[in-house]
């Protein structure tokens, strides 16, 4: 073998090991943002609140199954989630289901520019609260002529306030039928009865420009149930219950 072949040998080796180790760094780095694309944690969270110490939220599927499911979540995955307001008093009660998302600052790897803002953020979550009526499957919530409605029939919906920009609020009202918007009459729950369930579960996307920078952070969707007895407001709709604040006393 001639010199010259022997270095056009040798440098087709270098070119060959070159693209080998490219090709295997490629590997790596892909192999690791799958990994932790797939392992990435979030957190759908319940805490248990009943004013005048008789109502509290029951979720059946949440403790059996989505606790557990949250505590892993991946990409794709569907969390049950089942939540209802149940009267543990002795008195009929009309009872309305609190709901707070919170996020937390975004810590990632994601370039500034990718990074969703908080309010893109609370509306990704939002629209993963999903309720189920016979075979479909659909945001709980959902904007009908610039007014925010519940696609849960036994419900009316109100958005609360909140200072914190990290912190979405909305207060379900529960009623018999919620034709009538805020003339609808609130239900009354007599004692260990409870509402409707409000939603069925949470969907985590698949996709990975909808997970990123929002389903890989850490968040809570809170539900808290409040009631007052139905003796001292007869008849009461959902506006006046709104607009007097009688949760609030």
């Amino acid at each position: 073998m001639s010199r010259a072949e022997l270095k056009e040998l040798l440098k087709n080796k270098r070119q060959l090991l070159t693209t080998v180790s490219v090709v295997f760094i490629a590997y790596v780095l892909l192999v690791a943002g799958i990994f932790s694309y797939f392992h990435s944690e979030d957190k759908v969270t319940n805490r248990m609140t009943g004013k005048n110490g008789s109502v509290t939220i029951r979720e059946p599927k949440w403790d059996d199954e989505g606790r557990s499911m949250a505590a892993k979540s991946e990409p794709g995955m569907v969390i049950p989630k089942d939540p209802s307001g149940v009267n543990n008093g002795q008195v009929e009660l009309y009872v309305r289901l609190k709901m707070i998302v919170k996020i937390k600052d975004y810590e990632g790897r994601l370039e500034e520019a990718d990074i969703p803002s908080d309010s893109e953020r609370l509306d990704r979550i939002v629209g993963a609260v999903k309720y189920k009526s016979g075979a479909v499957d659909d945001t709980l919530l959902y904007e009908e002529g610039g007014a925010l409605k519940c696609r849960n029939p036994g419900f009316v919906v109100k958005q609360g306030t909140s200072a914190d920009t990290k912190e979405r609020v909305y207060y379900f009202y529960s009623v018999d039928s919620s034709a009538d918007g805020d003339a609808s009459l609130m239900k009354s729950i007599a004692p260990d009865g409870s509402t409707a369930e409000l939603f069925q579960h949470v969907d985590i996307p698949v996709y990975k420009k909808n997970y990123l920078g929002v389903f890989d952070q850490e968040y809570d969707i809170v539900l808290e149930a409040e009631g007052i007895p139905v003796s001292e407001h007869e008849d009461l709709t959902v506006g006046s219950a709104a607009e007097h604040e009688y949760f609030d006393q």
